[in-house]
């Protein structure tokens, strides 16, 4: 499928982060890539408490 585009990444970190792009487009591209980090992290979080959850 490919690597999605830097918009896109830009807009999503934007919308976890509860800023808007814009403004987070003038920060350093680290919080970006926080954000997208930390996003990642919580969703398998999630998904492995689900799997646990259904196991019992």
């Amino acid at each position: 499928m490919g690597h999605p585009p830097e918009w896109y990444l830009l807009i999503r970190a934007a919308r976890y982060l509860g800023v808007a792009p814009w403004e987070l487009a003038r920060q350093s591209s680290v919080w970006r890539d926080w954000a997208l980090i930390s996003q990642s992290a919580e969703a398998e979080a999630e998904a492995e408490a689900m799997k646990r959850a259904r196991s019992h």
